[in-house]
């Protein structure tokens, strides 16, 4: 009796703890705080599929354009954007307050804005409740691309949505620090990153999974409209809406 007792309170001292340490989690860990998040819009919000091109056009000019010139001196400084190289690549660029009720929407599909943007402190801060919102850059074409794909894997019987997204729009400071090329397309929102997954639907993840993806890229989606990283040998694929062909196997 007395080693169910003993039981007992170890198991309800256990409880005790693990509900503390949670509490704990969720007022300092952001990524935890960005799960709740995504439960919450969903539970409070009809999160609906976007499938058409007008739909994506009607979200992004839902939201508050600033310019280059009405940036703070703080974001500009701390993100590099001030640079010269960066400052010519990206003055004349359309950037958008997303504010943090918007950032669990879908945007493409059922692929979130949020995916598309990079997970900087600023990210963080808003997510932690320290800002209403991030800024970042946007380009409609992107996701286009990217619902184009969804939907020709539809057409095809694959898994439209066995594919992560990686990398959306990278400010210049968050590119450099994950070693993007320097003057990257992700810096001016024209480029995302995926890590392909089972397609296929065939239990397994590989080459043939990747080449159903880049196979498509080619032939109908981005075609000679932009960019294709193919990186052989990985389950990761680079496309851009830049206006032009370029392909290329190396990070």
């Amino acid at each position: 009796m007395k080693y169910i007792k003993k039981l007992l309170k170890s198991w309800k001292i256990n409880i005790i703890i693990i509900l503390l340490l949670s509490i704990l989690a969720f007022f300092t860990n952001w990524r935890l705080r960005d799960f709740i998040l995504e439960i919450k819009y969903d539970l409070l919000y009809s999160n609906i599929e976007v499938k058409s091109p007008e739909k994506i056009d009607s979200i992004i000019n839902s939201f508050e354009i600033i310019s280059y010139d009405d940036l703070s001196q703080e974001y500009l400084k701390t993100t590099n954007s001030d640079i010269p190289k960066y400052k010519k690549l990206i003055k004349n660029l359309n950037y958008y307050k997303i504010y943090r009720t918007d950032l669990n929407q879908y945007i493409a599909g059922k692929y979130r804005l949020k995916a598309f943007l990079c997970k900087d402190d600023f990210y963080k801060d808003c997510v932690m409740n320290k800002s209403e919102y991030v800024i970042c850059i946007l380009n409609p074409k992107i996701f286009h691309k990217t619902l184009a794909l969804i939907n020709e894997l539809v057409k095809a019987d694959y898994n439209p949505y066995a594919f992560k997204i990686v990398n959306g729009h990278r400010h210049p400071k968050y590119n450099e620090k994950v070693g993007g090329a320097s003057l990257s397309r992700h810096i001016k929102g024209e480029a995302v990153d995926i890590s392909v997954q089972d397609i296929n639907k065939d239990g397994t993840i590989n080459k043939a999974d990747k080449d159903i993806v880049l196979d498509l890229l080619e032939t109908k989606i981005i075609k000679n409209e932009g960019g294709i990283g193919l990186y052989p040998g990985t389950k990761s694929v680079h496309y851009d809406v830049r206006g032009y062909r370029a392909r290329w196997n190396t990070y």
